[in-house]
């Protein structure tokens, strides 16, 4: 098939969207159909080391990378919030149009809207007249009110968040539209999939943004030898939303005869006040912060711990919790939003979201148990190692074209090549 997809973030340097662009684009390629990706020429430098590396794993004119750019004064914008709003809105229109003059030579089964996953920001690709898939995206959840203590700058991260979703589904058609034109939405929370469903959506699943490489596997299910101290494992950037505060006012209700240590592995805004807020805890002989470390020690440290102690208070899902589950970490986390609708019930205790008093409690109990019950912390691992392993990039894509598949007119024959002519359309051979 020829498939166009629509990735502004795509870069395999990168986690993230940026991650999530690149490897639907690569793995659609892998799977023996012909891909042109439109994207922003930011992941340029990534894409072509890539490609340096794994181009020759595919054909030279299966896949296209088109960079498309936006005006310099947007670029200068870019800076500041509103800027990353207008840039995104002014980068969709662009690559709608280069798409369109593509689509003039070019008879495309489908297209996919990959990257950026946000439902409020909606796709110009519907335009074309082909099969939209759109997604996977989120944008509905949203953090609970009652936990508006543990997110210090709530204002400015979720009223303005929830005042600026608002606006765009209101007052931007272009929402609407794209979800009465999708042929399928792929949702990555329950939150998400109803809100699309009452704006309109044909047809909606729940669908995983997330993806692991094969080699990101330990060869099978890891052993982990007894220790004599719980080592529980936190593992994100610093911000208040993915509820840090939370685990830690929840650690401090532990059971102090249970011998625990917390390893926290990431950096952000928090960073220079969480020293003082681990004494404040009274958690400073429990609790080591690592900072942002390289990938293989990220890898490393997952094998190292017993438990995965995270649970964002507002969330699509979490790449962590894939990672986690890989490494056969049983998962300690909150039941709600992505983690409520992906992780099984089997790899860990997921905790009711009630008030921060009882969901804090809640947590602190889930460490005690998995403390005394070695054997239910093996199990759970081993269940969400199996899960982890139905997660791979390759079988995500593979899912997403079975459900393609049936949306799709008869197949026909098309053309191999595409006529290229301006320097912003790279081929494998060219990036």
């Amino acid at each position: 098939m020829n498939v166009l997809l629509s990735a502004y973030a795509c870069n395999p340097a990168h986690g993230g969207e940026d991650g999530f662009g690149f490897n639907w684009t690569w793995q659609t390629a892998r799977q023996g159909h012909r891909v042109w990706c439109i994207t922003n020429p930011d992941g340029r430098n990534g894409i072509a080391a890539f490609l340096a590396e794994h181009g020759q794993e595919l054909s030279p004119d299966q896949l296209q990378f088109v960079f498309v750019a936006v005006p310099a004064w947007v670029q200068f914008l870019h800076r500041w919030q509103f800027g990353v709003y207008l840039h995104y809105m002014v980068w969709q229109y662009l690559a709608w149009k280069e798409a369109a003059r593509i689509s003039r030579t070019v008879d495309f089964d489908y297209v996919h809207h990959a990257t950026y996953g946000s439902l409020q920001m909606g796709s110009w690709m519907w335009r074309l007249g082909k099969p939209l898939i759109f997604g996977p995206v989120g944008g509905a959840q949203r953090a609970p009110r009652a936990f508006r203590a543990f997110i210090p700058d709530w204002f400015k991260s979720e009223t303005m968040r929830n005042v600026v979703g608002w606006l765009l589904l209101t007052f931007d058609p272009n929402v609407r539209q794209t979800l009465r034109h999708a042929a399928l939405v792929l949702a990555t929370n329950s939150e998400t999939a109803a809100l699309a469903r009452r704006l309109g959506a044909r047809r909606v699943e729940l669908f995983l943004d997330s993806g692991l490489p094969d080699s990101f596997f330990p060869p099978s299910f890891p052993q982990r030898e007894p220790a004599p101290t719980f080592r529980l494992l936190w593992l994100g950037r610093l911000f208040p939303r993915k509820a840090l505060l939370l685990a830690l006012d929840a650690l401090a209700r532990v059971d102090q005869q249970i011998p625990f240590h917390l390893t926290i592995v990431g950096d952000g805004p928090l960073g220079p006040q969480l020293p003082a807020i681990i004494a404040r805890h009274g958690l400073q002989d429990r609790v080591t912060w690592r900072g942002a470390v390289s990938w293989q020690e990220v890898r490393a440290a997952f094998l190292s711990h017993d438990a995965f102690l995270f649970g964002s208070l507002r969330d699509s899902f979490a790449s962590q919790f894939l990672e986690a589950m890989a490494t056969g970490l049983p998962i300690i986390t909150l039941d709600h939003q992505g983690a409520h609708d992906f992780v099984p019930d089997t790899a860990g205790c997921k905790v009711p979201v009630t008030t921060p008093e009882a969901t804090a409690t809640a947590l602190a109990r889930a460490v005690e148990y998995f403390y005394h019950q070695p054997d239910a912390r093996l199990a759970a691992g081993q269940a969400g190692y199996h899960f982890a392993c139905t997660q791979t990039w390759a079988r995500r894509t593979r899912r997403l074209l079975q459900l393609v598949q049936p949306l799709l007119p008869p197949p026909l024959t098309r053309p191999l090549r595409v006529p290229g002519r301006e320097p912003a359309v790279a081929t494998l051979a060219q990036v």
